[in-house]
């Protein structure tokens, strides 16, 4: 496997240019160079971190966004990037897996077995939609009567 220097993906051997950053700087990756693993939002990284750490892998998380402008829509400024031991990476990689797939469970919405979301929800979207066309038309009923009040006090109208 080939290490880039400039981004710490893995390429495969013989690759001529890193498939991360097209960057030329490849060399064999050694036992000591810590590699990517993978991105992660700042709770998923936590938790895949941790995870690792309980297997006895040394990651690193190392900031994947930045604060100000940038060019990739893909990364929000929590993200992280999560590096391991080269030596360690398909272990990693399994144990990653596992602790990305906790999160995802425990993301989903309670009533994911029902095939959509409850029925209280839907009632309480709706009723809120129609409060909010009701407040319009008192707004715009009120505004249009106070202006009808004035035109008839000063003998407009």
């Amino acid at each position: 496997m080939q290490y880039c220097v400039k981004c710490r993906h893995i390429s495969e051997d013989g690759a001529g240019k890193c498939q991360n950053c097209k960057s030329r700087k490849l060399r064999p990756a050694g036992a000591g160079d810590m590699v990517f693993l993978c991105k992660a939002d700042m709770y998923a990284a936590g938790k895949v971190h941790d995870a690792l750490v309980e297997a006895g892998i040394e990651p690193e998380l190392v900031s994947a966004g930045s604060a100000y402008f940038n060019f990739d829509s893909e990364t929000s400024p929590t993200d992280q990037n999560i590096y391991v031991p080269y030596e360690t990476l398909d272990r990693a990689e399994e144990t990653a897996a596992r602790a990305v797939q906790e999160v995802e469970r425990e993301r989903e919405p309670e009533d994911a077995e029902s095939g959509g979301p409850g029925m209280k929800r839907i009632v309480g979207e709706v009723l809120s939609v129609l409060a909010f066309l009701v407040l319009i038309m008192l707004a715009v009923y009120g505004a249009d009567g106070l202006a009808n009040w004035l035109k008839g006090l000063m003998g407009m109208g």
